[in-house]
C-alpha cells in the first residue's frame, strides 16, 4: 500500500481514539462541528490527552478555536490538546499564536497486515480478552497516573468497534492492548506494560495477537502512534515511519 495512504490511515485512527475517549463514559462526550472532532472529558480535566483535537486542516480548526475554548471551559476542562499532521504547518502556526505549545510528536507508524511479523507472548504468560474497562487500571498504573486518568475516562464500552486483550502473569493482569477498527484499518491504543514486566515481549505478543485476530475479521492495515521508548517494539512487527502528528496543548493557569 502506498506511504500516502498509510499516512491518512493513521490520521483517521486518531479520530478513532478521539472518539474512543470521548465514548466509553457516561461522563465524557463527542463535539463536532465542521471538519472539527473533539473529546470533552470532563472525569479528566487535568489530562489533555482525553481532551483530543482533530481538524481536517487549518482553516476548519481556525472557524472552531472560539467554540472549543468554550466547550472546555465550560465542562471545566483546564487541558485540552490538538493533534496536528506534520505536513499542516499553517496550523500549527495557528494553535502557537493562540496560546497552544508544543508537547510532543510522536511518531506515526503503519502496517500492512500481508506484513505482520508475528511476536508469540513468553512461556508462562497466557492472553485473554478483555473490555475496554478492564485495561484503564493497567494504563494508570504502567504510567504513574495518580488521580483520574484511564480508569476514570474508560469505564462503559464506547461507541467504537473495539477489541482488547490483558497478557496474565500467574493470573494477574500485567499488560494490556486494543486495537480500534476503522475501516479496515487497526488502530493499536492502550498498550501498556506494568513495571517489573517490561522488556519480555508482552507488549509485542499482545498486540501481535490483537492484529492477527483483526487480520482474520479483514482488516488490511494497522496504525499507531508510537513514543520513543515504543517504537522498537512496534518495528519488530513489522511497523515502519510514516510522519509524525504533534500534539498543541493548551492548560489554563
Amino acid at each position: 500500500m502506498e506511504r500516502e495512504e498509510l499516512r491518512r490511515r493513521v490520521i483517521d485512527g486518531v479520530e478513532a481514539e478521539i472518539e474512543l475517549f470521548g465514548g466509553c463514559s457516561e461522563r465524557s462526550s463527542v463535539a463536532r462541528m465542521p471538519g472539527v472532532v473533539a473529546s470533552v472529558s470532563p472525569a479528566t480535566p487535568e489530562r489533555s490527552i482525553f481532551n483530543s483535537v482533530l481538524a481536517a486542516g487549518a482553516a476548519p480548526l481556525a472557524a472552531a478555536l472560539d467554540e472549543l475554548d468554550a466547550i472546555y471551559r465550560e465542562a471545566g476542562i483546564r487541558a485540552w490538546t490538538v493533534w496536528v499532521p506534520d505536513h499542516d504547518r499553517e496550523a500549527a502556526t495557528l494553535l502557537a499564536g493562540r496560546g497552544h505549545v508544543l508537547d510532543g510528536a510522536p511518531r506515526s507508524m503503519a502496517l500492512d497486515l500481508d506484513d505482520l511479523r508475528p511476536v508469540p507472548l513468553p512461556d508462562g504468560v497466557d492472553l485473554v480478552a478483555g473490555g475496554l474497562a478492564t485495561i484503564g487500571p493497567i494504563n494508570d498504573r504502567a504510567y504513574g497516573i495518580e488521580g483520574a486518568g484511564w480508569a476514570a475516562v474508560m469505564d462503559a464500552e464506547p461507541g467504537v468497534e473495539a477489541d482488547a486483550a490483558l497478557a496474565l502473569a500467574a493470573g494477574e493482569p500485567v499488560a494490556c492492548a486494543a486495537v480500534l477498527g476503522r475501516g479496515d484499518d487497526a488502530c493499536v491504543t492502550a498498550v501498556a506494560t506494568l513495571p517489573g514486566h517490561r522488556g519480555r515481549g508482552l507488549a509485542g505478543g499482545l498486540v501481535s495477537g490483537l492484529l492477527a485476530a483483526a487480520a482474520g475479521r479483514g482488516a488490511r492495515t494497522a496504525s499507531l502512534q508510537a513514543s520513543r521508548a515504543g517504537a522498537p517494539v512496534y518495528e519488530r512487527l513489522g511497523f515502519a515511519d510514516v510522519g509524525f502528528i504533534e500534539l498543541w496543548e493548551r492548560r489554563e493557569g
